[in-house]
């Protein structure tokens, strides 16, 4: 059963971090674009929302290779691979650990998202767009308080 395990984790790790590789592609590919529109004079197509999904892309990214690291790294702590892997702010001891770092990660990510719907409906707001800055604003209370109880 422990070897099922230990498969069973290394593949969603190995997934993880693949799905993160893609989200890397996207984004190059999405700067690239956002690059041509802008030497060839399409300022009209706006290059800079293109710039700011691949940013929000590659936070994404760095959200899958969080989770696949660290996921890593709580449940195969002994794996070779693993041990070489030496991130400072990424060393979980605990789930708890992992989800704050998670959190953090998502939050700055949801931020980035928030201003693209922003400037894209700039035209059109309306009151369901405050639904991401409210999960923002309860994501981070939640944050704020379990930091607070585990120090």
């Amino acid at each position: 059963m422990n070897l099922v395990l230990r498969i069973t984790i290394s593949l969603i790790c190995a997934i993880t971090f693949l799905n993160a590789l893609v989200f890397v592609g996207i984004s190059i590919y999405r700067s690239i674009h956002a690059y041509e529109l802008v030497f060839s004079g399409a300022l009209d197509e706006r290059p800079g929302i293109h710039l700011i999904e691949s940013l929000d892309g590659f936070l994404l990214a760095i959200v899958f290779i969080i989770f696949a690291v660290g996921f890593g790294k709580l449940f195969l702590p002994e794996n070779v691979l693993m041990k070489q892997i030496q991130i400072s702010w990424l060393e979980p001891r605990s789930f708890t650990d992992l989800k704050h770092v998670l959190w953090e990660a998502i939050l700055t990510t949801l931020v980035v998202g928030f201003a693209i719907v922003i400037v894209d409906d700039l035209d059109d707001l309306s009151w369901l767009h405050l639904v991401i800055p409210g999960s923002i604003l309860l994501i981070s209370l939640g944050l704020r308080l379990l930091k607070h109880n585990h120090k």
